[in-house]
């Protein structure tokens, strides 16, 4: 596939962004990441979320547009999360929390490495690992594969948000 490169003066892009002189693009993007937050709050408190809202970012892609028509950013994530099987019927963990590392992350999703194979679409992912009553967010995996570190990489879309007492939760099985 070729690829068409067109070269722009360097006085079209600016060199820095005055957050005064934009304050009504950042207060429109700061509404619309509490708009997508309403039902995943938890993704308020995540630094590095944060840190994207008061942000400009841009990318470049070589794909065709189709296929990278996200709206928000995927930004680096290495951090433990605690996952656990989900049984939506029920809302409740099916398994004990194993310690997984994100990869990374969006207003949408999160993708993350663990050591052995999902074998369910839904899973509970949890950012508060200390915590007694911990906030969930429900994850529709939408993708896993086994990577070249001999780890498995998954991936998916938040649903919504849940809070479960682990300690007083006993899993099925």
């Amino acid at each position: 596939m070729r690829q068409a490169v067109r070269a722009y003066p360097s006085d079209v892009f600016p060199t820095a962004i005055d957050e005064d002189e934009n304050s009504e693009f950042y207060q429109q993007k700061r509404a619309s990441f509490y708009r997508e937050t309403t039902n995943t709050p938890c993704l308020r408190r995540i630094p590095e979320l944060s840190k994207l809202i008061d942000s400009v970012v841009a990318s470049w892609y070589l794909e065709p547009s189709s296929i990278s028509s996200r709206e928000w950013h995927r930004i680096p994530f290495h951090q433990p999360l605690g996952l656990a099987v989900f049984n939506p019927k029920t809302k409740q963990l099916e398994s004990d929390l194993q310690i997984v590392t994100g990869r990374n992350i969006s207003v949408r999703g999160i993708s993350f490495t663990h050591s052995s194979h999902i074998y369910t679409r839904e899973v509970a992912v949890t950012f508060d690992l200390d915590q007694p009553i911990k906030d969930f967010l429900v994850v529709r995996l939408a993708w896993s594969r086994f990577s070249e570190k001999r780890t498995f990489q998954s991936g998916g879309q938040f649903l919504y948000q849940i809070q479960i007492d682990t300690e007083q939760q006993i899993p099925a099985g």
